[in-house]
């Protein structure tokens, strides 16, 4: 499998660099191209250092913002607009996760409400996602990251191993992860 991808990236590095020649003319861009061409080639993956794992505790939000089953839409809707968030976890009476509510799905279902004559002041019930992914403080967040990408999440609640709910990472979590540079090439940690 290696070899296949090294030789598509060989394959597509003289393809770019092809491409660009006539365009540039830029011997300087050619050089730099080739230079970093060399030292993707010439470093070998079994020498290079593993990458530093990074534990969702770092990058959670929290405390986490819930909301008890059987809430009124409109204390939902107000407690998000209030702490400017999208998403609340939906706990039961007994402080069992049930699952999340986000912003969209309220509004998705007063939308589909106001046909049958359903307002504000209804349940939450049946307004949550129940399908609900979670992970411990020490899940690594590139998981986390694979995870919101293949099953299309937008947040993943963080519990300890006693199901205690710890905090929330969401997709905004892990973009301003990303733009700091924290996990996207973690080596240096």
């Amino acid at each position: 499998m290696e070899t296949a991808t090294q030789a598509d990236h060989e394959r597509d590095l003289a393809a770019a660099v092809q491409h660009k020649e006539p365009q540039q003319g830029n011997t300087r861009a050619r050089q730099k191209a080739a230079n970093i061409y060399q030292q993707a080639r010439s470093s070998n993956p079994a020498d290079a250092e593993p990458r530093s794992y990074i534990p969702a505790a770092m990058i959670m939000s929290q405390p986490v913002q819930s909301v008890l089953s059987g809430s009124p839409i409109r204390s939902a809707l107000f407690k998000m607009q209030q702490l400017r968030i999208d998403h609340l976890i939906v706990l039961s009476g007994q402080g069992l996760l049930l699952g999340v509510v986000t912003k969209t799905l309220l509004m998705q279902a007063l939308s589909k409400a106001s046909l049958m004559g359903k307002d504000l002041e209804d349940s939450i019930d049946g307004c949550y996602d129940t399908k609900v992914v979670t992970a411990t403080p020490e899940t690594n967040i590139r998981q986390l990251a694979v995870s919101c990408v293949d099953q299309k999440l937008t947040c993943i609640p963080i519990v300890s191993e006693e199901g205690d709910i710890k905090g929330i990472v969401t997709r905004t979590d892990l973009l301003q992860s990303l733009i700091n540079n924290e996990w996207l090439d973690s080596r240096g940690l």
